[in-house]
């Protein structure tokens, strides 16, 4: 994938997770990952170099939207303990559905 097709996909993602078009005042928490490990745990087949690519063009569309952007660590065990308390079962459905969930849009503090 290059630079072009990269950025075509994160403006669909964008626009798939609804980011909003103006987000001044706002901050983007957006996914990061230890070591490449983690990062195929939640996304199979994604090394931490295109998933840190992706945050890259990301981080770019959310600045373009007047926002600020803070990189969140994510892990395995946070997840888990994410099971225990929603008391689910581990499945790719719901790996998805945490992943998915921890980029969010929040007003600054």
């Amino acid at each position: 994938m290059d630079w072009h097709d990269l950025a075509k996909f994160v403006e669909a993602w964008a626009a798939q997770h609804a980011l909003p078009v103006n987000l001044r005042g706002k901050q983007f928490l957006m996914v990061d990952f230890e070591d490449d490990n983690d990062c195929a745990f939640f996304y199979p087949g994604r090394t931490q170099f295109s998933q840190n690519a992706f945050t890259v063009a990301l981080a770019g569309v959310v600045r373009r939207r007047h926002g600020r952007t803070v990189r969140v660590t994510i892990t395995p065990e946070q997840y888990r303990a994410w099971l225990l308390a929603e008391k689910l079962p581990d499945s790719a459905e719901n790996r998805q559905s945490f992943i998915e969930s921890r980029y969010r849009v929040e007003d600054l503090v």
